[in-house]
């Protein structure tokens, strides 16, 4: 895999910090602001049930925490990211109100991508754990996003929490993988299934009695794919019911389907 991960939050949060101790095992009292952004180039392998690897080179960008830039920039800082770590300053409560802002900005232009908020400087307070205050609005916006309490001058918790943010990436994207997989394998199915029917087509009732298996909005977003992919036609045939037709293009790709091992050419 080749990743894209952004690190982003209000300035003196931490952002460089928290990557200079992950990167380096460094840290350093003296305040820089980053200008601009700044690249680390890493790399990542996790195991899986102890048999399959995965290897992933990441590009881990760290972004100045000025608005104006963010929101001049935002397309060519946040297009093609695989997910983001949100960090704030623990300390300053109004580091993690803005977190708001920089979520949304990153929703709209790279989509729903797995993130985590870090709170930063947790060697600050005098127990590691969230005042009551920032824990309800945590609950209240974030309820489902993971978070830690880290500290980059003394390295707690960096280490695991941002490992654990790049094992959710890689697990989100061979989710998806396996999601395309699967439907791609659907459609190949019911294109060769509507080869053989010619001409007669084939109804939705049929359709439902072919792939009983599946789930129905599963199966239906499949057929309006092969349908606005231009490899079927549907001709509707009274309410909720309809016929889909092979096309041209559809008979020419499903008989490539047909030799390929993988596609499963008899429908029971």
């Amino acid at each position: 895999m080749k990743l894209k991960i952004v690190v982003l939050g209000d300035r003196a949060a931490g952002k460089t910090s928290l990557i200079q101790r992950y990167v380096f095992n460094s840290f350093s009292e003296v305040y820089q602001g980053t200008l601009g952004a700044k690249l680390h180039l890493l790399e990542f392998t996790k195991e899986f049930s102890g048999q399959d690897i995965v290897e992933a080179d990441i590009g881990l960008f760290d972004l100045m925490g000025e608005h104006g830039a963010r929101d001049h920039f935002r397309d060519a800082l946040f297009w093609g990211a695989h997910g983001f770590i949100a960090v704030c300053d623990v300390t300053r409560p109004e580091t993690f109100d803005s977190l708001s802002e920089w979520i949304a900005i990153v929703g709209d232009v790279a989509g729903n991508v797995p993130y985590r908020i870090l709170f930063n400087k947790a060697d600050l307070l005098p127990r590691p754990v969230l005042d009551a205050d920032l824990m309800r609005k945590l609950q209240t916006f974030y309820p489902a996003v993971p978070y830690s309490l880290v500290s980059a001058k003394t390295g707690g918790e960096v280490e695991r929490a941002i490992t654990m943010f790049l094992e959710d990436v890689v697990d989100s994207l061979l989710e998806r993988s396996r999601e395309r997989r699967a439907g791609r394998l659907v459609g190949n199915r019911i294109l060769s299934f509507t080869l053989k029917r010619g001409r007669t087509g084939v109804t939705k009732n049929e359709l439902l009695g072919a792939f009983k298996t599946l789930d129905h909005n599963s199966l239906m977003q499949e057929v309006e794919d092969l349908e606005r992919t231009g490899l079927v036609a549907r001709e509707e045939m009274g309410p909720a019911n309809f016929r889909i037709l092979i096309t041209a293009a559809g008979e020419e790709a499903a008989t490539k389907l047909g030799t390929h091992e993988y596609i499963v050419d008899e429908v029971t």
